[in-house]
């Protein structure tokens, strides 16, 4: 498969320097490097198919648009992103709202989004453009969580994070039914109902590991 070659552009130096630690020895990406707007860059064999700017620098607009930088694809980074960004990244057909400090994780799926054409931006921003409550975590879960066994306790764990049955299973060696199993009496002898309640618990779990020395099983 050909590499995306891929340039970031934005004033901010410290922003600038993280995306190319991040991005420049990928194998799936073209490194085309990191440069503040109108520097002099070095000829690349390919043109950007991806942008990444610096959100907070208004030259980048100016120019993302200079006839040599052609590239459909935009991925915006904000030190701060805010409803105002994610709605100027929407507007202008961008692929990406996010922040500057994003882990590695985030980008590069915001990347292989942007390829299939996809919007990625940080949930909390989406919940409040669309105006979803928050889930409340449940201060103190029912249940007494240290008589979980060890299995338990890294199903446990794995579910608070949202994995599924077939990941959980994936990551433990075991069968989803088996899984699935463990949840089932998880629930009933703890008095819990839903994965909401487990990431209360799995933070119950760590709290107590601290206190008593315990290694995560």
């Amino acid at each position: 498969m050909t590499a995306m070659p891929v340039l970031v552009i934005g004033r901010d130096p410290v922003w600038r320097a993280r995306m190319q630690r991040m991005l420049a020895l990928r194998a799936e990406l073209e490194w085309l490097g990191a440069y503040q707007p109108a520097q002099p860059r070095r000829a690349a064999s390919h043109p950007a198919a991806l942008l990444l700017l610096d959100g907070d620098d208004p030259e980048v607009e100016r120019e993302r648009r200079r006839p040599r930088l052609p590239a459909p694809r935009r991925l915006y980074f904000f030190r701060h992103p805010t409803l105002a960004c994610l709605q100027r990244c929407i507007d202008g057909g961008a692929h990406a709202c996010l922040n500057k400090q994003a882990e590695p994780e985030r980008v590069l799926h915001a990347i292989r989004a942007a390829e299939a054409g996809l919007f990625v931006t940080h949930p909390e921003l989406l919940r409040a453009a669309l105006r979803i409550p928050v889930v409340a975590l449940p201060a103190e879960p029912p249940g007494d969580w240290s008589l979980l066994t060890g299995r338990q306790r890294e199903i446990v764990r794995w579910a608070a994070r949202g994995l599924s049955n077939k990941q959980i299973a994936r990551q433990l060696g075991i069968s989803p039914e088996t899984v699935k199993t463990h949840l089932h009496h998880i629930f009933e002898r703890e008095g819990v109902h839903g994965r909401v309640a487990l990431l209360a618990a799995a933070r119950r779990l760590t709290e107590t590991d601290a206190v008593h020395g315990t290694a995560a099983q």
